[in-house]
């Protein structure tokens, strides 16, 4: 009798206290995220729900979104036949990398990769080499990712350093600054992001300083599918002392202003992967337009594709350009 109301006492006990944490555990709410690292931490990615990554002009154009991922590059670039290079083409292997520390802050690495030569001027002979290194920071200053109308700006400051090799024109100089600030904007299948910024060397005299600017609009049609086009600008404001080395087939070399006068194909700087320290390209304008579209594969992983063209006066060493990239985002 004794051991039955001890059983029973026992199993009423096990109730109660199966009943209590049942009770806890409808009414408890989850962990709080982490204030670190959030796209690790708070099931959530940084990019707002329906904006993709701009890919054209990536070493320039950084988008203002806090994000973490690893973004593999493939360029394919033609030179004009009225350049220096005279026909030819290059090609450009590269994997940029960045990391939200918090929801507003995050480090990057935008430029590296490998490039290949080829161009058609039978004195320069084919090349291939590293790029120079470069990252920064980023800062969103305000966002508001649950609005009928998401948008955010974002203030950037990245360095280029002088890592690469002379046989692609790169490794040259001090090194540069780029400040940048970037926004986007979005309503219903419409996103909308742009970005103004310069590159300012620390040797004024052996590199150009220019001015750069990217307006991007994308439009989902489908599910994985979404078109855009992006319009690209860069302007000289400042001059280098075209004194940059020449490498020509069988030995010597001749210096980049010398070049650009016995062919006769005026002052032209490297694009937007290159700075040339060129003469005389204090304002010019190089404007190219690009259309493209965003493959989504996964809710993590998107292909992309462009096609870019100049469509201002000025061309320089710029004929047409084909960019793929795959975005891997946490």
């Amino acid at each position: 009798m004794h051991g039955s109301r001890s059983m029973r006492s026992a199993v009423a006990a096990a109730g109660a206290l199966a009943l209590f944490l049942v009770a806890a555990t409808a009414t408890a709410e989850p962990p709080p995220c982490s204030e670190w690292f959030p796209d690790f931490n708070c099931e959530r990615s940084g990019r707002f729900e329906g904006f993709q990554k701009p890919i054209v002009a990536p070493y320039l154009f950084e988008d203002p979104f806090i994000v973490t991922g690893l973004y593999p590059y493939y360029v394919y670039h033609d030179f004009p036949g009225r350049s220096a290079m005279q026909g030819g083409d290059a090609s450009v292997a590269a994997v940029q990398a960045r990391l939200a520390v918090t929801d507003r802050f995050s480090i990057f690495a935008n430029k590296d990769g490998f490039v290949w030569k080829r161009p058609g001027n039978p004195l320069l002979d084919d090349t291939q080499g590293f790029l120079n290194l470069a990252g920064g920071i980023k800062y969103a200053f305000a966002q508001d990712r649950d609005a009928e109308s998401p948008w955010i700006v974002s203030g950037i400051l990245r360095f280029e350093a002088p890592t690469g090799s002379t046989d692609t024109y790169q490794g040259y100089g001090d090194g540069m600054v780029l400040p940048s600030i970037a926004g986007a904007w979005g309503h219903g299948d419409l996103h909308l992001v742009g970005d103004f910024g310069a590159q300012v060397p620390f040797d004024t005299n052996q590199q150009s300083t220019s001015l750069f600017w990217h307006v991007y609009a994308d439009y989902t049609v489908a599910e994985r599918f979404q078109p855009f086009v992006q319009f690209s600008g860069l302007h000289w404001v400042e001059s280098g002392d075209g004194d940059i080395p020449i490498q020509l087939k069988g030995g010597g070399e001749l210096s980049l202003d010398t070049v650009q006068q016995a062919l006769g194909t005026g002052a032209f700087e490297g694009a937007d992967v290159m700075n040339l320290g060129s003469r005389n390209v204090n304002g010019l304008d190089l404007v190219t337009a690009a259309l493209g579209a965003h493959v989504p594969i996964t809710e993590h992983v998107t292909f992309s594709f462009a096609y870019e063209r100049p469509i201002s006066h000025h061309k320089g060493i710029f004929q047409q350009r084909v960019t793929t990239s795959v975005a891997l985002e946490f």
